[in-house]
């Protein structure tokens, strides 16, 4: 039975065995602490980070953002050097725009001004909330925009996929440019994708809607009890793989924090691998909107 002890509020009745009761205990816990620090610097506005490879349009889109010219646009690569901050409105919201010197590949490094804008790129997303990708819809996505992205993915910066001067490639060239989206995309499949004309201005508005739908799912939180019960029911459904003659057990799970939703799981028996760490994802991605946001999932052992 248990005994309340004085001044320490109200009991919490758990089973240490079975795990009932672990989620709400862990809710009442985290209540009581005091903040963490920000995975990112605060800022007063959402900072927007503008990527992508050399010439596919990123001055173009923060001039059409701005809405007069910040920056020189030119055919030649590489003619942004160095990032510049802007305060923009959007729809009505208002954001900081770092727009970056690009991302090269990086054989092709070989200026220092080239060297610097790369470090200065990656800096930029280091303090942004989300990363507008552009990408040449001429091109289509190439292999170091894939590689971009799992930067950004990586960083766990929210992310917007821009089809750049998609006015400029015809009805049959979209076709085959759409069909190849889910391929070259599939590993960030939650991202949403805009087709838009920055020159033009063609469809740019579509970033007042999706800029704050993303912020807010950067944001999302989910109760810890109903966190695990989902995650008992998609355990006993599918249970994590065997390995190295172990089967791992899923204790309990937290999310631990917000900008990108981090969750924490606490296993016993062994190792739970990646492969189930993308099927708890896609699980926990079905249930609740995390679109435009990576999901980080740790996985620790409850001994420890």
């Amino acid at each position: 039975m248990c005994k309340r002890a004085g001044g320490r509020g109200e009991p919490q009745p758990v089973s240490a065995f079975h795990g009932r009761g672990v989620g709400d205990l862990l809710d009442r816990v985290i209540a009581e602490l005091p903040d963490a620090p920000a995975a990112k610097p605060e800022h007063d506005l959402p900072r927007l980070a503008i990527v992508g490879r050399p010439n596919v349009g990123k001055s173009t889109l923060l001039n059409r953002l701005v809405g007069e010219e910040r920056v020189i646009v030119s055919d030649v690569p590489g003619t942004t050097r160095d990032p510049i901050d802007v305060e923009v409105e959007i729809d009505g919201d208002r954001y900081v725009i770092v727009d970056t010197a690009g991302i090269r590949r990086k054989p092709k490094i070989t200026e220092d001004a080239d060297f610097y804008a790369v470090l200065r790129a990656r800096e930029a997303l280091a303090s942004a909330d989300i990363a507008l990708m552009v990408v040449d819809a001429t091109e289509g996505v190439t292999h170091q925009d894939q590689r971009i992205i799992s930067e950004i993915q990586e960083a766990g910066v929210g992310l917007v996929v821009i089809l750049n001067k998609w006015d400029a490639i015809d009805e049959e060239q979209r076709e085959i440019t759409e069909r190849s989206i889910p391929d070259r995309l599939g590993f960030v499949e939650w991202a949403p994708v805009l087709r838009m004309s920055a020159r033009t201005g063609a469809r740019v508005n579509r970033l007042g809607n999706v800029l704050p739908a993303v912020l807010e799912n950067r944001a999302r939180r989910i109760p810890t009890g109903e966190l695990n019960r989902r995650i008992r029911e998609w355990v006993a459904a599918h249970p994590p793989p065997v390995r190295k003659g172990r089967r791992p057990k899923i204790q309990y799970a937290v999310q631990a924090g917000v900008n990108p939703p981090t969750i924490v799981l606490f296993v016993s028996g062994g190792e739970i691998g990646d492969d189930y760490r993308r099927f708890l994802e896609n699980r926990i991605r079905r249930e609740y909107d995390f679109e435009g946001t990576p999901i980080h999932i740790v996985a620790r052992d409850k001994r420890k």
